[in-house]
């Protein structure tokens, strides 16, 4: 089973990259390279309007990003045995930390030098890039998935694979109603020890994987995908 997630990051990339920003913000606030007090919130304009003293900028900042990766750390270490379940999420959450880092560096380099942080601007082009993101990630977990059958069961959204299971890994599959009541909501979403892809109420697959863990996906063909699945399983 793979998703496309390196340990690497979790174990080396996250970490360093981690310590090494608050490293940088305490040597900051230590030689009052930045500003007191120090802005924490912009506008949509790029503006400042929140500020909090100096001494407490590392206060705030370093439980946001470490936050994330250590939740990304002990679902790895907790679901050792649902490993689908455990790289999704685990995915998600480094997806946080990355955000919030660029995030957070962003802020804090506008702010050096300067004597009032009411002169800081957070750069439009990451506002922009913000504000694009958010939209973009519920257009491409809203798409209908397609599922291919070989050696491997792949799962893909608008064209990208964000999901492969050997078939020797799957156990059985069935066909099933699917809706937003079954895993509180619609797009990618993890329920238990089901990962479903659900842009829409309708029929569906099932595949139980002999992990204990269930991949729901929508189908408009899930009788058809059900017995194309059962003929590799020689079921």
């Amino acid at each position: 089973m793979q998703f496309s997630f390196s340990s690497f990051n979790r174990h080396f990339l996250a970490p360093f990259s981690a310590a090494a920003f608050l490293g940088w913000v305490y040597f900051l606030v230590s030689s009052s390279a930045l500003p007191d007090p120090v802005a924490i919130h912009w506008g949509i304009t790029g503006q400042a309007d929140g500020f909090i003293s100096r001494d407490s900028y590392l206060l705030v900042v370093a439980p946001a990003i470490l936050i994330p990766w250590v939740l990304q750390t002990l679902f790895y270490v907790v679901q050792k045995k649902l490993p689908i379940i455990r790289n999704f999420v685990g995915a998600v959450l480094s997806f946080i930390y990355w955000m919030l880092f660029v995030i957070m560096l962003s802020a804090t380099a506008t702010q050096i030098g300067i004597s009032s942080a009411a002169q800081s601007n957070f750069p439009i082009s990451l506002i922009a890039l913000l504000l694009i993101l958010i939209p973009f990630s519920l257009w491409f977990s809203l798409a209908f998935p397609s599922i291919e059958l070989g050696n491997e069961l792949v799962v893909k959204l608008r064209g990208i694979k964000v999901l492969s299971v050997p078939m020797k890994d799957v156990e059985t599959v069935e066909t099933a109603s699917m809706s937003s009541w079954n895993f509180g909501g619609l797009g990618i979403r993890v329920s238990g020890k089901t990962l479903a892809f659900i842009p829409s109420k309708g029929e569906g697959v099932v595949f139980s994987l002999r992990s204990g863990e269930k991949i729901a996906v929508r189908s408009k063909q899930a009788g058809e995908v059900a017995s194309t699945a059962l003929a590799k399983l020689g079921g």
